[in-house]
Formats: structure tokens, sequence, C-alpha cells
């Protein structure tokens, strides 16, 4: 019993630090918001209470949910395209020589450090319709038709925005799910070797069940990361053309600061937080439940 006590004591004093701040720096910023989202108010004063009318009216508002659904789709193809091409390369990484290897760790590591305003004027001008790359790769090969204005298309704006995205944290990913590989041990695939076992089998049957727990951390990442998918819109695309494009993050944006409404600001907000617990409540409970040991 004594042990069992002194360990929850070590623990605690341990994670107190790690609690104090959390609780300084997150939890504590969130009562505030919580009391204004209760409230008419302009960023300056408040107005009085009105209850949950905010939050009826961020509800009854359709661009609300039409950034949901913008929101959701990037982090769908976030997930289930990005990350399993994230995972393939650091496979396909670990296969090769040390200089092939220093290379593959230095460019993908390269775009996710650079400032999200370099990687959005570049997406820009990739997508310019005139002389853009894409634009102008198409009209090169004979396909004029499919040649458009990617970021002014209500059709393709969110998918192109998405693209810049993960474009940008794609190489990250895969430095991440590396760092897992290069953490199991060689015997397990020494003993596939013998067995005959190739590339394709010891990796279905042995890399990827003993990522389990690094596949969890990245899947958290990836998914908040693009639930809170802001930077490249504002700046690619501004929420438009008209509000097509706009994220819940960047919905949240307009009405605090261009509508100057942070009664609806911080109602869109704490709804946010919400989504983003269920998610990674969600992840928690049923990805990778149970434990795979060495």
């Amino acid at each position: 019993m004594n042990k069992f006590y002194g360990n929850k004591l070590a623990i605690f004093i341990f994670s107190f630090p790690a609690l104090l701040l959390f609780t300084a720096f997150v939890i504590y910023p969130l009562f505030p918001e919580i009391l204004i989202s209760f409230q008419k108010n302009d960023g300056f004063k408040s107005m009085g209470y009105v209850g949950f009318e905010n939050y009826f009216n961020v509800l009854r508002d359709p661009t609300f949910w039409k950034s949901n659904v913008n929101t959701f789709t990037i982090v769908l193809i976030s997930t289930c395209m990005g990350l399993p091409i994230s995972l393939l390369l650091a496979l396909i990484m670990d296969r090769q020589g040390e200089r092939v290897k220093r290379f593959f760790k230095a460019s993908s590591v390269f775009p996710a450090i650079l400032s999200v305003t370099v990687i959005a004027q570049m997406w820009i001008a990739i997508y310019e319709p005139q002389w853009g790359l894409i634009n102008s790769i198409l009209r090169g090969i004979g396909l004029d038709g499919l040649a458009m204005e990617w970021l002014s298309d209500e059709r393709t704006v969110v998918l192109a925005i998405t693209a810049a995205f993960l474009w940008q944290y794609i190489g990250l990913n895969a430095l991440l799910f590396y760092t897992g590989i290069k953490a199991i041990p060689k015997t397990y695939y020494e003993a596939a070797v013998i067995d005959g076992a190739g590339f394709f089998r010891t990796s279905l049957k042995i890399t990827i069940p003993l990522l389990q727990d690094v596949s969890k951390y990245v899947l958290v990442l990836s998914v908040l990361g693009s639930m809170s998918q802001f930077a490249h819109v504002r700046i690619m695309t501004a929420g438009g053309p008209g509000d097509v494009s706009r994220t819940v993050i960047y919905q949240l944006y307009y009405k605090a600061f261009s509508a100057s409404d942070f009664g609806q600001g911080c109602a869109i907000a704490i709804i946010f937080v919400l989504e983003c617990l269920v998610l990674t409540v969600f992840i928690n409970k049923f990805v990778a439940r149970e434990k795979v040991e060495f």
C-alpha cells in the first residue's frame, strides 16, 4: 500500500509543473471565452448577457455549417490520403542508404519549418490561371480543357488549399513515422528475412503493427492540425470566393474581428473546442486499442 501511494506521489510531483502550465495557459483562458459567448460583445465592451442566443445564431448560420464541411473535408483528406503517403515515404526511406536518408530527412522537414506565408504565396503562384505551373503543364500536354482558376472555382478551391497544406506537412509526418520505425528491434526483421518475407509482407506484419503508438500520435497531430486550419485559407483565398472556402477557425476570425461580434466568435470557439475534444476521445478510444509488445 505504501509503495502504491509512493508511486502516486512521485507521479504527482513530476507531473505537477506540466499540469500547472496546462491549467494556466489552456484551461483558465477558456473561462473568459465561455462568459463572453453568453454576451453581446463587440470586443471592447459587453452590452449585456443574451443567454444561448449566440449559440442559436451560430447553429442557424449556413456559413458555419459550410465551414464545418470544409474543415472535415481537410481532416479526411489529411488522414485518409496524407498519412498513408507519409507512412509509405517512411518505409521507403528506411530501405535507402545513408546519403539518401540524409537527403530525405532534410527535404522532408524543410517545408514544415518554412513560414506559412511563403508556402501559401508559392502555391498561389502554382495555381495562377495564366502562367501557373499546373495550368502550364496541362496546356503543354494538350489538356487545355482541364486548366482552370483553381482558387476561384467553388469546385476546386478547398481541394487546392488542402493540397498546399498536405505538401507542407506530409514530410514531417513521414519523419515521425521513420523515427518510430528506427525504434523497432532489428531482430524482428532478421527473423523475417530468414523466413523469406519481402518488403510488403514485412511492412504489413511487423512494421505497421509495431507503429501503433506512433500512428496514434501522428493521427492526433494531423487531425487537430487540420481542424485548426486558418493561415493557408487567410492568405490564399481569404475565405473566398464569397464564403465558400471558410473553415471553422476562419469563420471564428470573421465573426470576431471582421463582423465585430465577439459573442458569436467565442461561441464558435467553444463549439470548436468541443469538436476537437470529441475527435480526440474517439481516436484514443477506438484507434490502436490493443497493445502490441516487443
